[in-house]
């Protein structure tokens, strides 16, 4: 069980209408994919409503805090080089308005759980 204390870190790989979560203190994952999608043609997060919904229905899929968590958000498609400050910013809000208290951003290569702490 964790600490209600402990703060929580969420490692969230965003594909097309999917979001898989792992909660890095419970070491466990889970994948959840949208009934409405939030995806579009364009832009992985396009319906930012329908992917708030998830994403915070994901995070309190996890034992609670009292200490709001710091998200990872790592997008895995159609990203290219870079994102750009649109994008930033869309997985940056769609983060907090679902409950984050910090929010980073990663591109390249999946993280381990010992990396997403160094972060």
């Amino acid at each position: 069980m964790l600490s209600l204390f402990k703060e929580p870190i969420y490692y969230v790989q965003i594909s097309k209408n999917s979001f898989t979560v792992r909660s890095v203190n419970a070491g466990e994952s889970i994948v959840f994919n949208a009934s409405t999608p939030f995806s579009t043609k364009r832009l992985l997060i396009g319906e930012f409503t329908v992917a708030e919904k998830l994403l915070k229905k994901a995070l309190s899929s996890f034992p609670k805090s009292i200490i709001s968590p710091t998200v990872i958000m790592h997008p895995l498609e159609m990203v290219d080089e870079k994102l750009s400050e649109v994008e930033k910013n869309v997985f940056r809000e769609v983060a907090l308005a679902a409950g984050a208290r910090d929010v980073k951003l990663w591109l390249g290569k999946k993280l381990s759980d010992n990396e997403l702490v160094d972060i």
